[in-house]
């Protein structure tokens, strides 16, 4: 089930029971979901400031930036993860590799 959400303030708890994240490349955001060994499909970064999360999420082998203009795209890349058991155990495995769930 795809449930698309607004400003919330329970992040962590949709984080834990969520297969995949989707999400704008926020290095808060990103740091949580690898600690959780979420891959992370990324969809927006703010030019400068974000741009170095999307390098770090795809040189991590953790997840992918398909432009929120884009998306089918986004769709068909978070469908095909979804039906694919092996990859997603990659992906989180390569999160798990770049995350610090005990850094706080």
């Amino acid at each position: 089930k795809v449930m698309g959400l607004g400003f919330i303030t329970n992040m962590a708890e949709y984080m834990v029971a969520a297969d995949v994240l989707v999400s704008k490349a926020g290095p808060g955001t990103i740091a949580e979901a690898a600690s959780l060994s979420l891959p992370v499909m990324l969809t927006s970064f703010l030019p400068g400031q974000e741009e170095g999360n999307v390098d770090y999420v795809v040189q991590g082998e953790f997840g992918t930036f398909v432009s929120d203009s884009d998306p089918q795209g986004i769709s068909d890349v978070v469908a095909s993860w979804l039906t694919d058991v092996q990859k997603l155990k990659h992906l989180s495995a390569n999160a798990k590799k770049c995350g610090a769930p005990d850094a706080a």
